[in-house]
């Protein structure tokens, strides 16, 4: 078997369980000290402009005529719970939370799906169940952070590694042991939340970027022993996902590119 055709059948595996996301996937080595950030937005608001333009007097024998004309700027604003004038202004709702019923949460990456009940793969064979994965849908961070999953991770760790190990020694690579790959892993899934330190460098798990290839970087901190020799990039610097977007992000809010129709 050569090293690139082994390479796609481990992670063609591995991804059943971890299906990739958006553009990119991925995540690394992880920091004790972390810090959440949330980015404030202010309102921002044009008002209504009107503007007189005066046209050049027309002149005849008897008088002189002018005719003012008048310019209204529909106002529009952004920010707020409304935004008209604009086609494709923004409508945000303004219900109580209690009005919602919480069904998915995703701050880390397939930590719901990868990290619990990974067994089941994505519920397709008969007989899987994973109606285990609803209840964690459900739940939030301060029960992660008390523990309430340690024990499904804990499994699906421990799943991972006695499907891929020998796949990986295949592959002349070290794979980490279940002790490991908590150290390396487990501060960047449990709370279930994005983290992210201002004093260290930006990029997933530090923060993320749509460009991050998050999947493949969690699966390297879960699988690998990591080392100089075998980075968190590994698996992302294969030439497994495309190399960018067929329609380039956008530069301003919300960033990506239109849906296609």
């Amino acid at each position: 078997m050569t090293n690139n055709a082994s390479n796609y059948a481990v992670l063609a595996a591995a991804l059943l369980f971890a299906p990739l996301s958006a553009c990119g996937d991925d995540k690394g080595t992880t920091t004790d000290t972390t810090a959440s950030t949330m980015q404030t937005t202010e309102p921002t608001s044009t008002t209504t402009t009107t503007a007189t333009t005066m046209e050049t007097p027309t002149t005849t024998d008897e008088t002189t005529t002018v005719e003012p004309t008048t310019t209204t700027v529909t106002p529009t604003t952004a920010g707020t719970t409304e935004t008209t004038g604009e086609e494709g202004g923004f409508v945000f709702p303004t219900d109580p939370p209690e009005a919602y019923t919480q069904i998915d949460r995703h701050g880390a990456v397939e930590a719901g799906t990868a990290g619990i009940a990974a067994s089941q793969g994505l519920g397709l064979n008969p007989g899987s169940d994973i109606a285990i994965r609803d209840d964690y849908n459900a739940s939030n961070p301060a029960e992660d952070a008390a523990g309430m999953w340690l024990g499904e991770i804990g499994a699906s760790v421990t799943f991972f590694h006695d499907a891929f190990d020998d796949d990986l020694m295949m592959l002349q690579l070290v794979p980490a042991t279940v002790d490991e790959t908590i150290a390396q892993a487990g501060p960047v899934i449990v709370p279930d939340t994005i983290k992210y330190d201002p004093n260290m460098p930006t990029g997933y798990p530090n923060g993320r970027a749509l460009t991050d290839p998050v999947v493949d970087i969690t699966l390297a901190a879960v699988l690998l022993k990591l080392g100089p020799q075998q980075p968190v990039t590994l698996f992302a610097d294969l030439p497994l996902n495309p190399p960018e977007n067929d329609v380039p992000f956008q530069a301003e809010f919300p960033f990506l590119a239109p849906p296609h129709l």
